[in-house]
């Protein structure tokens, strides 16, 4: 009955052994920087949390071991000796185990022994103290001196295992910094065959963009101008020259009704120079842009800092200028516009000092264009 009562005991052991073992010992810190190609340092924050998470796990492992070996239940007591080795060598050891794992995180060296080892050697003896079966076959007077005597060698170990672990990993580090060096050459060469592929693509790609541009005649849509543009002004930057990219925007015959399809589909963020490609602010074209840039700016959300949305709103203040200029009815839009902007670095902390200056001067552009003209 005093094993079976101890059982759920020492499923609890086992599963915050496992935890230890692979949180706190599995992978070893001490291979990431093979991995990573970086130095062997401590890792900051995370490695503190790792050291903390080690602590705790054996710290609660202990606990549940000092448990089940003093709650004896109905199992053989404990001879005043060994209690006494208990009583000394189950803190000692908990202390031993943390010890050799910060030496595993640091070397990856035979300290692993001691946190593996322990436990299972303490929780066998709980329970061979339980089984009175055994006692004929594992005698006390045998266990007790064998259990504690390695028990004892386990808690000291980490001290000279200290210096053999940092010995051996001081041997291999010419071996690691060849590993460190193998890593960051190859990743200077991949990155280096990345970015040929990336011009060879941009090449190839060249001609084709630079022919749908030119392809383009009066009787293409905006909507072809404006992808075309795209690919035009990626692929070819030298070639596509403002004012030759605007000459042809400005031939298209059915800008102006495309510019008012265009912003009712909500393709605003596109059309920055709308102002420039003499489209007439009609009463449609008002409207629509109207209603295309305050759904923009609904969109836009103060409490994420949401400076992506702030920067296409600030593309748009060349084309706020013209229309406010050629009389369409933005006030409300513009005070609409503005709160919001402003909610964006309204709070203490919400806006880096930074981007706090350019978010402001759009606010402040947009009550110039408030005021009457």
């Amino acid at each position: 009955m005093a094993f079976i009562n101890a059982l759920p005991l020492l499923g609890l052991a086992c599963l915050l052994y496992l935890a230890m073992m692979m949180i706190g010992l599995a992978p070893s810190p001490a291979h990431a920087p093979i991995e990573s190609g970086e130095a062997s340092v401590v890792h900051g924050i995370d490695e503190l949390f790792r050291g903390l998470l080690r602590g705790l796990l054996i710290v609660s492992l202990w606990i549940v071991l000092a448990v089940l070996m003093f709650r004896g239940g109905n199992g053989q007591k404990m001879p005043p000796t060994a209690l006494v080795a208990a009583a000394i060598l189950l803190p000692l050891s908990g202390v031993a185990a943390i010890y050799a794992t910060d030496l595993y995180a640091s070397y990856a060296g035979w300290a692993i022994v001691v946190p593996t080892s322990l436990p299972p050697l303490i929780a066998l003896y709980a329970m061979w103290r339980r089984l009175p079966a055994l006692h004929a076959a594992l005698p006390a007077k045998v266990i007790n001196p064998a259990a504690w005597g390695v028990i004892l060698v386990l808690t000291i170990a980490p001290f000279p295992l200290s210096a053999i672990d940092a010995r051996i990993y001081a041997a291999g580090e010419p071996e690691r910094q060849r590993q460190r060096e193998a890593y960051l050459a190859a990743s200077e060469e991949q990155a280096q065959r990345n970015e040929q592929n990336r011009e060879r693509e941009k090449a190839e790609a060249r001609e084709p963009a630079i022919a749908r541009f030119q392809a383009l005649t009066s009787d293409s849509s905006l909507g072809d101008y404006l992808d075309a543009l795209d690919s035009y002004t990626y692929y070819a930057p030298d070639e596509a020259a403002h004012e030759d990219t605007l000459a042809k925007g400005r031939q298209i015959k059915s800008r102006q009704a495309d510019a008012v399809a265009l912003l009712k589909e909500g393709r605003i963020w596109r059309m920055e120079e709308l102002w420039n490609l003499d489209i007439e602010a009609t009463p449609a074209v008002c409207a629509a842009y109207r209603d295309a840039l305050r759904h923009e700016v609904a969109e836009l959300d103060p409490m994420s800092v949401d400076f992506a949305r702030v920067n296409v709103i600030a593309g748009q203040l060349p084309n706020l200028k013209w229309l406010v200029k050629e009389h369409c009815d933005l006030v409300d839009l513009l005070a609409f516009t503005e709160a919001r902007i402003r909610a964006v670095c309204d709070k203490p902390n919400d806006c880096l000092a930074s981007d706090r200056a350019p978010t402001l001067a759009v606010a402040e552009t947009l009550a110039e264009l408030r005021r009457p003209q």
